[in-house]
């Protein structure tokens, strides 16, 4: 159980990531604002501290059935030739097909009104920060991670490899949503980037929504079609649709109503009392 839920570590890595990124924020940000002041705070807190652990439980919960389910799959030969290969080479394998199933299942969880129901927790932050990369519901992030586990187990790939891709995912998440204005030219198309995730967030018009759904290789959203990336960044962000402020209401909401997929009403300005520092 301390390994789904571990408070001590859990309040470790708070500190930590505050301590890192509350100075760059304040330092260097998109929108000038005091990070204690920003609305909605309180509930991705409680996000951080307790929907990690519901995730991981849902998640090892679901992975379990389906290994059952699709164990006809696996092919001994081809995951004996993959774990032959150097190490450097399977990590890269590993990324490559996990951030693809993850890819899809992220673009699904936007077109598919069912799934957005639950993705649409995570993008009703109006507020872009690192804490409100923890705004997440755990069936949501289920599914997407699944589709990106899945495929990496049945290839056979060992645990420190798994070990690696959550660590990077988990860390390179809470930095692309950091309210920095950090760019990184050429780069921004190679590794996901604050510049390349802001617009996945974006509700200013139908141009910019449902753009950028990689996690990490915005080569796929190149390849597909959903790349977008101009050199300014978004005026506004969240979804069209009401959303409770609570964190018990957020987890809840999925289940009271269905929400059409999202359709922004136009472009607007910064929420009044911020301010751009651009």
């Amino acid at each position: 159980m301390t390994e789904l839920w571990n408070p001590a570590r859990l309040a470790l890595g708070f500190v930590i990531l505050f301590a890192l990124f509350v100075p760059l924020e304040t330092l260097f940000p998109i929108v000038r604002r005091q990070f204690w002041q920003r609305p909605g705070l309180r509930a991705d807190l409680i996000h951080f501290f307790v929907t990690g652990g519901i995730r991981k439980l849902l998640t090892l919960f679901v992975v379990f059935g389906l290994i059952q389910a699709l164990g006809f799959l696996v092919y001994p030969p081809l995951q004996q030739s993959l774990l032959a290969l150097p190490r450097w080479s399977q990590f890269l394998i590993a990324i490559f097909i996990f951030e693809l199933g993850t890819y899809w299942g992220h673009r699904w969880a936007h077109t598919v009104p069912f799934l957005w129901r639950f993705h649409a927790v995570h993008h009703s932050s109006e507020h872009l920060d690192w804490a409100a990369a923890s705004r997440l519901h755990p069936v949501d992030q289920t599914f997407i991670r699944i589709c990106g586990i899945i495929p990496v187990y049945l290839l056979g790939f060992t645990k420190e490899t798994f070990g690696f891709l959550i660590a990077i995912d988990g860390l390179l998440a809470i930095f692309i949503h950091a309210n920095v204005r950090f760019r990184f030219g050429p780069l921004e198309r190679l590794i996901a980037t604050p510049a390349f995730h802001h617009w996945h967030h974006a509700n200013e018009s139908a141009a910019t929504t449902n753009k950028n759904f990689a996690g990490l290789l915005p080569g796929f959203d190149w390849l597909f079609g959903s790349l977008h990336l101009p050199a300014r960044y978004p005026n506004r962000y969240g979804i069209d649709e009401l959303m409770p402020d609570s964190y018990l209401g957020q987890l809840a909401q999925p289940f009271r109503s269905p929400s059409a997929a999202p359709a922004p009403t136009g472009s607007a300005a910064a929420p009044a009392g911020e301010k751009s520092s651009e």
